[in-house]
């Protein structure tokens, strides 16, 4: 045993294995151990008899090494019915949520079961756990031996989704800025969803687990949720403003004679210096900005590729210069600052096959690199000189993989990300992660010339004084998945030399075909193709320079035939299955679409499909879903149709207990043919996610079609969504039956009276079951507010209003305070109940025209609205914060459940050139303060000079 006592001492020392890459709970700084758990053990030290000797490693190791009897103790380990024969554990001091993490770029279906995760790659962490739940599933997950390296196995695209504590994969994607990687809702784990954080000892040592429970429960519960905030928020330090720089005289006075300091960007070195519209910017520009502010130098950028900017320092033309690495050989280049960003440097590659770990794996592919990077000697001493190719600008170098002049690429890995995207290269992925001895990445510092050493140290005495809160206000504005300037830009579309003669050789025709009867998203009217995916082929038409020429088909099977047999070149709107893939490629996701079940208006609503039964349910021949729903829902009673208008029917006519369609077809058909005797009737936890789909045998004609995809911006996009979301068809009544009892009637007058009462019965139950159907999709099911797609339509309308109208808008972030202790302490229901209690009190004060809410996510939410007087809208929030703090939200308790509320608010008159994000961005902010200032408070910032909206009241509480 490594248990030991002090000499002259009764205090035990403590070897605890901890785990070293466990951000923000332990890790390693140098030979420092930090971090959540780190500082709760430092606690434990001081009120109780013990001293703990730290021993890191992975988790596989620590855990070995504590069985072995190597360690006196474990921390951060779980309780489990297998694990309790051996080891004694304390009592939990923190639980963590287990949440699934993916890349945007890869949108996944709804997970509810483990069982939506088959076909996907899962990652986890080795011998976690929840480890077993996923081998008893049948899966054989994928495992890595850290959560760094889990989440960067996702950035690089080798998993699909990953499974871990949610705090701690925000944390490193957004340490690593891989700002493109998102959660994606808690992991279906029933009984592990919640990790709890334990110190376990041996079970042969009951006295120690004693000694370290005694000082666990010394320590205050608000302390221990002290410590998280600080870690959660602000990496472990007190937030505080930065404040004004404490120079010396002999610093001030320097900083007096120096005069204008001329620095150097990169103007292709997209997210961290860039230039557009003849305006450099990015992150590096916003720190030199900041380094600006709290010195007070005044900053003359100077833009150039890398080549050029380097002669420049060595001829004294510049002063400084942004975005170098330090290498010793540098030494007499430029004195450095410290690094104010790493990033890793990746080999991107369009090549499948390749893989990467070392340098070797690289002698048969050419290389492209950029001029003069510091890694540049080591790249060409390792392989043949023939094979590297150096460019100077990162423009070059991605255009050259995208032409095939090299197989392969090494770059950081958000700058290769953007000129990916930028230049539309289809297929490119990442091979392998760039690792040099003693160099953890790309380390961006400021240089600055030998003779202007003390500019240096000043620079990087400021840096240190920037506070955490404002380095990730600035890597957030920059480090997003599809960042190349604040607005984004329509990428341009460029085509390689194989994509180049395609088209020329089918003279920039291509042929296309559509399912005829599935309004409003395509269809085929009077020989035309039309709706949705004709007006996405009409914008590629434009931007692409092509013609699309439409092959007429009777059916969905028609079209899909028409491109198995090579007599059509592709379908714009399809969605991938397994069984598809044998002959079709897809391109990338481009549009979302709510599957639902329709019912007769008589049929209850339904929470799932199995609720069914063994009862029919018809969905048309050849759709996917059908697919997908057999595979997950196998006793479902699947019936084909042959259209949507034939489901539909036979829904009406009782043939058919539901039909299964998509929100846009369902609505757009109920309303066109007059089946006012329709519903929907429940939500299908899966959407319909389209893309384009074009033969296998021409994979030209994909990376074709991938690029046009990939050029969609997010406008366009949402303007996608809203084509089919806002379509209006004038209704027409169904007369079949009408006219039979026509035929066969001899009063008639009294038939048309009766029937016409009956039409407008049904037309009454038309409109409430197509608002019904509006407000599924935009309605939070928890409280009944607007949802985030009901924020994403409502927000940009109600600024463009105020605008248009030179009103003044309002925008407050809502959180719950403490809300997690509520769930912890009450359970998750009373925890629901008091979202609902919030909701109805926010509903009760903001019920005027232009009041708008929404449930952010969680216990987040957002309120927008107009107003004449700033007062009148502060007062209105602090009535309702104080409603919230009177009102038990959770009566069922016996004394209630009390809760508060912190408010950010930002206000202003939109100018011309503002922006709605603004706003956003401001009332954020604002909440900050809000929590950071002692909570259940509000906190207001003016978009504009407050001069203009006559007051100065910018904070109450």
């Amino acid at each position: 045993m490594a248990l030991a006592h002090a000499q002259g001492d009764d205090a035990p020392t403590v070897t605890i294995g901890v785990v070293a890459d466990n951000e923000p709970y332990t890790f390693f700084e140098g030979r420092t151990p930090r971090g959540f758990s780190v500082d709760v053990l430092r606690l434990v030290e001081q009120h109780s008899d013990v001293t703990f000797e730290f021993r890191a490693g992975s988790w596989p190791d620590i855990y070995s090494a504590f069985m072995k009897g190597e360690l006196d103790a474990i921390d951060g380990i779980s309780w489990r019915p297998d694990r309790a024969k051996n080891i004694l554990f304390t009592k939990p001091y923190h639980y963590r949520e287990i949440y699934l993490m993916r890349d945007t770029d890869n949108p996944l279906p709804p997970v509810n079961e483990l069982e939506d995760l088959k076909g996907l790659r899962v990652g986890v962490v080795e011998n976690i756990f929840y480890g077993g739940e996923f081998q008893d599933a049948g899966f054989n997950a994928n495992t890595y031996d850290s959560l760094p390296s889990l989440v960067r196995a996702l950035a690089f695209g080798w998993i699909d989704v990953a499974v871990g504590p949610r705090l701690t994969l925000e944390y490193l994607a957004d340490q690593n800025g891989f700002q493109f990687l998102q959660l994606h809702g808690p992991a279906p784990l029933s009984q592990y969803s919640r990790e709890d954080f334990r110190v376990g000892v041996l079970a042969t040592n009951p006295e120690l687990l004693n000694r370290i429970q005694a000082g666990l429960d010394a320590i205050p519960e608000s302390r221990i949720q002290n410590l998280l905030q600080r870690w959660q928020e602000f990496g472990g330090a007190q937030a505080s403003q930065a404040e004004q720089l404490p120079l010396t005289a002999d610093q001030k006075q320097y900083l007096t004679n120096l005069g204008p300091v001329r620095v150097g960007f990169m103007d292709d070195y997209a997210p961290f210096s860039f230039t557009d519209g003849g305006r450099v910017m990015g992150l590096s520009v916003d720190v030199m900005n900041r380094l600006s502010d709290l010195t007070g130098i005044q900053v003359i950028p100077v833009r150039g590729q890398w080549p050029e900017l380097i002669s420049m320092l060595q001829g004294g033309e510049i002063d400084a210069i942004a975005n170098i690495s330090y290498q010793p050989e540098r030494e007499s280049l430029a004195r450095f600052t410290s690094p104010y960003h790493v990033i890793p440097n990746v080999v991107f590659t369009t090549n499948p096959e390749l893989k990467f770990r070392e340098l070797a794996d690289l002698q048969a592919v050419n290389v492209g690199l950029g001029s003069g990077i510091y890694y540049e000697g080591t790249v060409r001493m390792a392989l043949p000189d023939s094979q590297v190719q150096a460019y100077a600008s990162q423009e070059a170098i991605f255009q050259a993989l995208a032409n095939g002049d090299v197989d392969a690429v090494i770059s950081a890995l958000p700058a290769g990300n953007y000129w990916i995207r930028e230049l539309g290269i289809s297929g490119a992925r990442i091979a392998g992660e760039l690792k040099l001895p003693g160099i953890p990445g790309e380390d961006l510092r400021f240089g600055v010339r030998p003779s202007l050493a003390p500019l240096a140290s000043i620079l990087d005495q400021a840096m240190g004084a920037i506070s955490p809160k404002e380095r990730r206000v600035i890597e957030n504005r920059w480090l997003g998945a599809s960042n190349g300037s604040p607005a984004e830009r329509t990428a341009q579309v460029r085509w390689n030399r194989q994509e180049q003669q395609w088209l020329q050789e089918h003279n920039r025709q291509i042929r296309v075909c559509v399912d005829p009867n599935w309004l409003p998203l395509e269809g085929i009217r009077n020989g035309e193709h039309v709706g949705l995916s004709s007006d996405v082929l009409t914008l590629f038409s434009e931007r692409g320079d092509l013609r699309f020429n439409l092959v007429p088909g009777k059916s969905w099977m028609d079209a899909i035939d028409n491109v198995r047999k090579g007599h059509c070149d592709l379908v714009p709107l399809a969605m991938k299955t397994p069984a598809r893939e044998s002959f079709l490629d897809f391109t990338s996701p481009y549009l979302e679409v709510p599957t639902v079940l329709v019912g007769r208006i008589d049929t209850p609503f339904i929470d799932r499909v199995s609720d069914l039964g063994d009862q029919p349910v018809g969905i048309v021949e050849g759709y996917a879903f059908g697919e997908l729903l057999r595979k997950r829902n196998p006793t479902l009673n699947l019936v084909t149709v042959s259209s949507e208008q034939e489901g539909l029917r036979q829904v009406q006519n009782r043939e058919l207990a539901a039909y299964i369609s998509t929100l846009a077809t369902a609505s757009y058909y109920m309303q066109s043919l007059g089946l006012a005797d329709l519903k929907v009737i429940g939500r299908v936890p899966s959407d319909w996610s389209l893309s384009i789909a074009t033969g296998n045998d021409d994979p030209v004609l994909g990376d074709i079609m991938q690029k046009l995809v990939a050029s969609l911006t997010t406008q366009e996009r949402q303007q996608l969504e809203s084509n089919w979301r806002n379509l209006r068809i004038t209704e027409q009544v169904d007369y079949t039956l009408l006219w039979q009892i026509l035929a066969g009637a001899v009063v008639i007058t009294l038939l048309l009276v009766y029937w016409n009462r009956k039409l407008g019965r049904l037309n009454r139950q038309l409109g409430e079951a197509n608002a019904a159907l509006s407000r599924l999709s935009v309605t939070d099911n928890l409280t009944d507010l607007g949802n985030r797609t009901y924020f994403d339509r409502e927000f940009p309308k109600s600024f463009q209003w105020c605008q248009r109208h030179e009103a003044g808008f309002a925008v407050a972030m809502v959180d719950a305070d403490l809300f997690k202790n509520i769930n912890d302490t009450w359970g998750h229901e009373t925890g629901d109940q008091c979202l609902k209690t919030l909701a109805e009190i926010m509903r009760e004060h903001f019920r005027r025209e232009t009041d708008r809410i929404a449930r952010f996510g969680g216990e987040e939410f957002i309120i927008f609205t107009s107003y004449e007087k700033v007062s009148d809208i502060m007062g209105r929030l602090e009535s309702f914060r104080r409603a919230v703090t009177e009102r038990p939200c959770d009566t069922r308790q016996e004394q209630g459940v009390d809760l508060t509320v912190s408010i950010g608010l930002s206000w202003g008159i939109p100018m011309p050139d503002s922006s709605p994000s603004e706003f956003l961005r401001l009332a954020d902010q604002a909440l900050y303060r809000a929590k950071h200032n002692g909570r259940n408070r509000l906190e207001a910032t003016p978009v504009a000079d407050p001069a203009i909206h006559g007051t100065d009241n910018h904070r109450s509480r």
